[in-house]
């Protein structure tokens, strides 16, 4: 079946929104849309260059309530910024293509914090690159809406606040300035 210019852009759009609501609803502290419009009924979480730890696979549900929602407590305001998504594997319409049914998604990503508890940093920032996977359901669509959900989600830091990045970049050991 020919891949549709018009299916395509609908797919791209769609494969954005997803990915851009995570952020949002973050920040927003609103986590059942996570559930009903973003995450795969399961789907693998991987923090680890931030939290430590080791990558998750989990049922969604179980990420957002017992793992993402206390996480998201220990802040008082954030903002989550990703910029920048490529689809590497969406391919570009015509009579030899067909719709996929999963796409990797890369991105930019940063973070302003504001943590809760009035001891160490008021602000802490970081940023690097954001690695998904989206998978398309057939279901969903058939009930009329979006059926692009996130079935991987990892995060690797590029960056943090006092980094000394620019130091590097000038030649000055980290503490020289």
């Amino acid at each position: 079946m020919t891949y549709t210019v018009t299916q395509f852009l609908l797919d791209k759009s769609n494969i954005e929104e997803v990915i851009l609501k995570v952020p949002l609803y973050y920040d927003l502290k609103t986590l059942p849309p996570l559930l009903n419009e973003v995450y795969a009924p399961n789907l693998t979480i991987d923090y680890t260059s931030l939290l430590g730890g080791t990558p998750l696979t989990i049922s969604s549900h179980d990420w957002v309530h017992n793992h993402l929602a206390p996480l998201i407590e220990v802040y008082s305001s954030s903002q989550h910024v990703t910029t920048g998504i490529i689809l590497p594997d969406l391919p570009q319409p015509g009579p030899d293509s067909s719709r996929p049914t999963t796409v990797k998604v890369y991105a930019q990503v940063a973070g302003n914090l504001v943590p809760n508890d009035g001891k160490g940093p008021k602000l802490i920032q970081n940023g690097g690159l954001l690695e998904a996977e989206v998978e398309r359901f057939e279901s969903l669509e058939r009930e009329g809406g979006d059926g692009w959900r996130i079935t991987r989600y990892k995060v690797t830091k590029g960056w943090d606040n006092g980094a000394g990045v620019m130091d590097v970049v000038r030649g000055e050991e980290e503490g020289d300035n």
